[in-house]
């Protein structure tokens, strides 16, 4: 398996850390040419004037511009005390010692300077990683979706109008419309775990949901099958909270965990695609003929598709400017500090749209959403309805091809049609020079290219 970039990443000692390292670093060698010769322990003497310049260039290197040069000037300071000392003069032979003075520093600083233009562009590229490996998760998950569908579909008589996909948009519309204070996985994981036996042949399993902290509740645990003895610190649960993957007998042997006497089957974790861990179902019963690679490769996606489901539903429930200005802030700051460029869709939904035709309008544009594109509708008294779309690690030219993406669907909408003219497109380019506040402000008071659908 290729490591990741951030595996590969090294991480920077404490700042306190990196100061006194600095400092022995810079004194170090020095002291190696006191030792070598106490009468000129700099060794300006004896042709080995670049000894003083290791410490600024293996600080600089390592911490960057500010210690590199740090160090140098350190270094300056010791060449003008070393002449005190000797010689009774600060600058004493000057002419030699300005030279390696104006070495030192250019030393310290090139080699600082390098080091922290490396360090950007890998935390540029970190960034630039952690989103495509999230569009990437999501694709690939869909893909998986669409080919266990395809093949049940095909085992199923051609009269059953009903998808495993069908089955799971059906489930993800319910919880989108519960109440805000509602507690999805107490009050409805046994709809979950009905789902989880109806598509996927499960006779007894228990769902338990995680705390914030990754650790199980099993006093919110629900039940399907009948209850059964289960030990809430079995090593196979334990693996799966670890891993935030499926663990199966198979897998656990393969791992060299103990699964003597084990009373689990299976543990299919429901994790997003961020891998954020919201519960755990541990299956304790299932058909033999059932327990085979495929089936047990389609109870990890339908795992996975129930964590993306639970992570929207709780996206949609906690709602709230606060947190959608967290998510354009992110990007700000991204934008800020490692120049990855960002668009603020903004989809204004004129008047003369019937509340009917503007709900189908944002049903359509939300469901052509990437893994990574946040959206979320602002209502404005007297006005029409707003709808903002974030599209992460997008350059402004890719807005023209996004509009005329729009106009294709909306005019081809049923119910729509003709009235896509009365949806008018802005966008704001989110480059960091303004902040998530002002990017959310009304068009009156911001800048904003303009399209219409």
């Amino acid at each position: 398996m290729t490591p990741s970039i951030d595996k590969q990443q090294a991480t920077l000692a404490p700042r306190g850390l990196q100061r006194l390292e600095t400092l022995v670093i810079t004194l170090a060698f020095p002291v190696i040419g006191w030792i070598i010769n106490p009468d000129d322990p700099l060794l300006l003497d004896s042709g080995l004037t670049w000894l003083l310049a290791i410490g600024p260039l293996l600080v600089g290197m390592r911490y960057g511009f500010a210690l590199g040069f740090s160090s140098a000037l350190v270094s300056v300071m010791l060449m003008g005390l070393e002449g005190w000392w000797y010689h009774g003069d600060w600058l004493a032979d000057s002419s030699q010692r300005l030279p390696v003075a104006i070495a030192l520093i250019l030393v310290g600083m090139l080699a600082g300077e390098m080091a922290d233009t490396w360090r950007r562009r890998l935390q540029q590229m970190t960034v630039v990683h952690q989103a495509q490996s999230t569009r990437l998760d999501e694709f690939i998950r869909h893909y998986q979706l669409l080919r266990v569908s395809h093949d049940q579909l095909a085992e199923r008589l051609a009269a059953n109008p009903f998808t495993l996909r069908d089955a799971l948009k059906a489930l993800e519309a319910k919880y989108q419309s519960l109440a805000p204070d509602d507690d999805v996985l107490r009050h409805h994981g046994s709809e979950l775990l009905n789902f989880l036996a109806l598509h996927a042949r499960v006779q007894q399993a228990v769902l338990i949901p995680v705390d914030h902290r990754q650790q199980l509740q099993p006093d919110a645990s629900t039940w399907f099958g009948g209850e059964t003895d289960l030990t809430w610190h079995d090593p196979m649960l334990c693996a799966c909270l670890e891993q935030r993957r499926m663990i199966c007998l198979k897998s656990a042997m393969e791992q060299g965990i103990n699964i003597d006497n084990a009373p689990l089957l299976a543990v299919v974790p429901l994790v997003d695609v961020e891998q954020r861990l919201y519960a755990v179902v541990a299956i304790t019963a299932m058909p033999f003929i059932d327990f085979h690679r495929g089936h047990l490769h389609l109870l990890a996606v339908l795992g996975a598709q129930l964590g993306d489901m639970l992570k929207q539903t709780q996206h949609t429930l906690e709602g709230g400017n606060t947190d959608q200005r967290a998510v354009v802030a992110r990007w700000v700051r991204h934008a800020r500090d490692h120049q990855l460029i960002s668009l603020l869709v903004t989809i204004d939904f004129s008047a003369q749209l019937g509340h009917d035709q503007t709900a189908l309008a944002i049903d359509s544009i939300v469901s052509q959403q990437r893994g990574l594109d946040r959206s979320w509708v602002a209502d404005r008294a007297g006005c029409s309805s707003r709808l903002y779309v974030l599209l992460p690690l997008t350059q402004p030219s890719a807005f023209a091809i996004y509009a005329e993406r729009l106009k294709e669907t909306l005019a081809a909408q049923p119910g729509i049609g003709e009235a896509c003219q009365h949806v008018a497109l802005s966008y704001q380019v989110i480059d960091g020079r303004l902040s998530a506040r002002k990017l959310m402000l009304p068009n009156d008071q911001r800048e904003a290219h303009h399209a219409h659908a």
